[in-house]
């Protein structure tokens, strides 16, 4: 091998993958004083079974996390929000709730406070903001949950935003934990995918679907509790998008059963349609009565044409006359006659 060849080009290909990951990079944020996002969520129990079939509820919530000041990677954050909560039984309420607290921009945890987060264990992650310099398939978390970075160029959808979409990295959990609140005691099995701004890392919305299976005032029950987010106005800006493209692979295979019954009913007429011509050949050409034998050939050009078999022959009657000797010549002439036609003698 030519190493004189190979080094170099070895070189030039490092080189290469170095501004390749480097142009791919993004430097993590460093929250700034003033810093904030609004936000509207909510959160939907349904699909009840057991004890909870037939019950519904929503909470509608309003909120708002800004960044009071930063020193270092401490941030000094504030928060307030507002619900309204009302059933399919009548009962309904309303709360608000306000405060403030401390978290780490280097780890993305809680340091003192939070922002009325409950049942957690520490260290309790932030769940509005992550590293947005992780790359695809890398793992974080938000407050409990081991998230995994699925898209860094992910269009989102946003509803608070006239249906616009927004370029966002996409990144999902599952996990599953016991609850034992007002609904009951439920073992909760749920998968979360968020949504961040690829510039600050900061939260752009979030959807989190729950299965609940337990016992409600020891009654067995089955919900599913739906918790959905989506910023409605923050301080940094959000990348426009265009919306992803139709998966054809999925549209396909989610119209395949309708295919394959279409085509089974093409099948179908089709074969039918062949046994009937089939059938309809068959039955042309089997005549109702013998065909007549074809007539032979003539035997000479002249050969009369008179129909022998459709017309009645002929008759021709001949009639015998009684004859005698003419006395003159001994010729036998008819009686009927008065003289011989050959001597012209009398007949008497």
């Amino acid at each position: 091998m030519n190493y004189r060849i190979f080094r170099p080009a070895l070189s030039v290909f490092v080189v290469a993958l170095a501004i390749a990951v480097i142009g791919n990079s993004v430097a993590a944020y460093a929250p700034r004083s003033g810093d904030f996002f609004n936000y509207s969520e909510t959160t939907t129990v349904n699909n009840g079974g057991g004890s909870y079939t037939g019950y519904t509820d929503q909470t509608q919530t309003t909120g708002m996390e800004k960044m009071n000041s930063v020193s270092g990677n401490n941030v000094s954050a504030s928060y307030s929000y507002s619900f309204q909560y009302s059933n399919n039984q009548g009962l309904s309420n309303s709360s608000s709730s306000s405060g403030s607290y401390n978290w780490s921009s280097s780890v993305f945890t809680y340091v003192k406070g939070t922002d009325h987060q409950v049942g957690y264990s520490n260290p309790i992650y932030v769940w509005f903001a992550m590293n947005p310099s992780l790359p695809t398939g890398a793992t974080f978390y938000a407050l409990n949950t081991q998230l995994t970075v699925l898209s860094k160029n992910y269009s989102l959808q946003l509803p608070t935003q006239g249906n616009q979409y927004f370029q966002t990295i996409q990144a999902k959990g599952t996990g599953q934990y016991q609850r034992n609140d007002a609904y009951g005691q439920f073992t909760a099995s749920y998968t979360w995918y968020e949504y961040f701004d690829p510039s600050t890392g900061y939260i752009v919305g979030y959807n989190d679907v729950e299965q609940d299976n337990g016992q409600y005032l020891g009654q067995a029950g089955t919900f599913t509790y739906t918790d959905t987010l989506y910023v409605t106005s923050t301080s940094y800006s959000l990348a426009p998008a265009s919306p992803p493209p139709t998966d054809i692979a999925a549209v396909l295979l989610g119209l395949a059963p309708y295919f394959v019954a279409a085509l089974v009913a093409i099948i179908f007429i089709v074969v039918i349609a062949v046994y009937a011509s089939s059938r309809r050949r068959r039955m042309d050409t089997i005549p109702e009565h013998p065909p007549s034998p074809p007539s032979a050939p003539s035997s000479t050009p002249w050969e009369s044409r008179i129909d022998l078999g459709s017309k009645p022959p002929q008759q021709v009657v001949v009639r015998d006359v009684a004859k005698v000797n003419c006395k003159y010549c001994g010729t036998l002439i008819p009686t009927t006659v008065d003289r011989c036609p050959y001597c012209g003698g009398p007949r008497q």
